[in-house]
């Protein structure tokens, strides 16, 4: 279908997302319906008004006749014919035309005007209410991609997506829709009355449509990559000015605000570039298309000025040429120049359907565990994360009893961080089973087997809003009280006491308006809240000074009371009191046992032990 309304530009290849999409303003039709009928009116009024310049120069000077139409036959037909003169014989041939002309030009004008407010209202209505269902659709889209999503995608792709491109094409799909149609209309129209003035003239007017149709079709292959390539810079752009946002900090202890800005105006300068060589095509087409119009009316002109010599045709039906012509000019020009909106809309539908069709967070699982104790146990796993590289976990092999408190040690690359990623499946092993309480991980539903864990992990990221809901995050209908007790558990109250805002203050975004320590604490509240039964604390205490550290630390033995706990630690003091310790090398197990026992073999362990640092 839209391969035929453009004429042959777009393949339905290139439309096909763009089809896709429309199930989005499916729901609407009657708007569309409504605002179709609106741009019927203005085609109507815009090839009247052309047609307007005849009987108002042929006629509406010439003095008032006496005679009104006579009906001589009672068909259909003449019924038409004869409504249609008694018309033109009220406006045109009475006395009364001295009023009555000047009314009915302001009337067909206000109603074009209705007619256009209408039209551009509904689709524009629709549109704006498409985009806010698709960016929903794409951020529930979001939240449903695997982590390993995440990490291979800039987060500025990922916005340039559900801002620019979801607006770019629904936006540009009502503007193209009112112009095709409108235009489209309206030159249809107008080519009637050019046919009904003069079909001699029409045939030289009609010659240039497959030229301009041509000279579109190459704009439009020139133009394509352009396109695309100016709309993924706008990703890269997000992507710096978002790095530079959270990196600040970075940027301006290293000094790197020159690096920054270099690597933005790179970027900038290509947006630049790009958008100039898309305004000189703009630019370029309208004068091009205005000489061949140009050219037509030369043509015309002599023609008519030939056939006026010869009594063929009448000042004013000449004048009602010209002018049918001259209107026709605008709306031809508009849809010889939206080959590029409707480049980008496409272009923005790939985008935006490729996003859409990304795969899901595999959720196989349909079981669903209450009352669980923790007990957990890792079977032969193997995890690899390319081909070409070493194994992050060699056939580990660990059993874990529930209330049982495990730390996982070893230099940095051991594979640490990949075991307990495991737990909650952030990732997935290429082979092996890992059991909670005897059930595989995979059989659980994601939801319920992460509401098992409560993480504290090394990288803390909070929300801008509230210290309240930073903490309640992880368990929405806690009251007050209970986020107190958390806060209290993670010596945090002192902030809250200090604070004229108290519980309420806002932290800023990713908790910005607070110190390392204390954005540490906030998470370690958060995770006392959920109460977990399994507890996976990487590096928790890493951001921590001495003093604070004890008092968390205590608070987090009388939390792992009773519940399983995993613990990733580089600073050994940390986990001397654990039940047991896990040493870890290259994906593998080489030692296990409590601080102690490990101590006295004075092995790897006993090694990292006395290293000043171990990461």
């Amino acid at each position: 279908m839209i391969h035929k309304l453009t004429f042959g530009l777009f393949t339905e290849k290139d439309t096909a997302s763009f089809i896709r999409l429309l199930s989005y303003i499916k729901p609407y039709k009657l708007r569309i319906i409504f605002a179709l009928i609106a741009i019927i009116g203005v085609a109507f009024t815009e090839s009247y008004l052309a047609a307007f310049i005849a009987p108002l120069v042929n006629q509406g000077f010439a003095l008032p006749s006496d005679v009104s139409p006579i009906k001589t036959d009672n068909g259909v037909i003449a019924s038409f014919v004869h409504l249609k003169d008694s018309i033109h014989y009220a406006i045109w041939g009475t006395a009364n035309k001295v009023w009555i002309v000047p009314l009915f030009f302001m009337g067909l004008v206000i109603f074009r005007g209705i007619c256009r407010f209408i039209s551009q209202y509904l689709m524009s209505w629709v549109a704006i209410v498409a985009i806010s269902q698709l960016r929903q659709d794409m951020f529930n889209k979001m939240l449903d991609l695997p982590s390993s999503y995440y990490q291979n995608t800039s987060s500025g792709h990922v916005l340039m997506n559900m801002v620019q491109m979801a607006e770019n094409s629904m936006n540009n799909a009502s503007n193209v829709f009112i112009v095709l149609t409108r235009d489209t209309l309206i030159v249809i129209g107008l080519v009637c009355v050019l046919f009904y003035l003069n079909w001699q003239l029409t045939l030289v007017v009609i010659v240039m449509f497959p030229v301009l149709s041509w000279i579109s079709r190459y704009y439009r292959d020139r133009l394509k990559d352009i396109i695309n390539n100016a709309q993924l810079s706008i990703g890269s752009l997000n992507s710096i000015v978002n790095e530079t946002h959270q990196g600040h900090r970075v940027v301006k202890l290293f000094g790197g605000q020159n690096k920054a800005s270099q690597n933005f105006n790179i970027i900038n300068n290509t947006i630049v570039r790009l958008g100039k060589k898309i305004t000189q095509a703009n630019a370029s087409r309208s004068p091009v298309s205005e000489v061949i119009g140009s050219t037509a009316l030369a043509i015309v002109i002599f023609i008519a000025l030939w056939q006026s010599q010869k009594g063929i045709t009448t000042i004013g039906e000449f004048m009602a040429f010209i002018v049918a012509m001259m209107q026709m000019f605008g709306p031809i020009k508009n849809l010889a120049n939206i080959s590029i909106p409707m480049q980008t809309m496409f272009l923005a539908s790939d985008s935006v359907c490729e996003f859409l069709d990304q795969q899901n967070e595999h959720d196989t699982g349909t079981m669903t565990l209450s009352h669980v104790k923790g007990t957990l146990i890792f079977s032969n796993i193997n995890v690899q994360y390319h081909a070409d590289t070493k194994k992050a976990l060699d056939n580990f092999n660990l059993s874990i009893a529930s209330g049982e408190k495990v730390a996982l040690v070893g230099r940095s690359g051991s594979g640490k961080t990949t075991a307990i990623n495991l737990l909650p499946r952030f990732i997935t092993p290429n082979s092996g089973v890992i059991t909670l309480d005897g059930v595989d991980i995979n059989d659980l539903t994601l939801r319920n087997l992460r509401s098992q864990f409560a993480l504290v992990s090394q990288d803390v990221f909070l929300f801008d809003d509230t210290l309240f809901e930073n903490v309640r995050y992880s368990r929405p209908n806690a009251s007050e009280k209970e986020v107190i007790k958390a806060l209290e558990s993670a010596n945090l109250m002192e902030m809250v006491n200090k604070h004229p805002l108290g519980l309420h203050q806002p932290i800023g975004a990713n908790g910005g308006q607070l110190s390392g320590g204390q954005r540490q604490r906030v998470s370690i509240a958060r995770a006392i809240l959920k109460d977990a039964p399994i507890l996976l604390l990487d590096e928790a205490t890493s951001a921590l000074d001495n003093e604070s550290e004890k008092l968390i630390q205590r608070a987090l033995d009388e939390l792992m009371k009773g519940r399983t706990s995993i613990i990733v630690a580089h600073r050994l003091t940390t986990i001397e009191k654990v039940d047991r310790i896990i040493v870890m090398d290259e994906g593998k197990i080489i030692e296990e046992g409590s601080h102690a026992e490990l101590m006295a073999k004075d092995g790897y362990y006993a090694m990292l032990r006395n290293l000043p640092n171990l990461t």
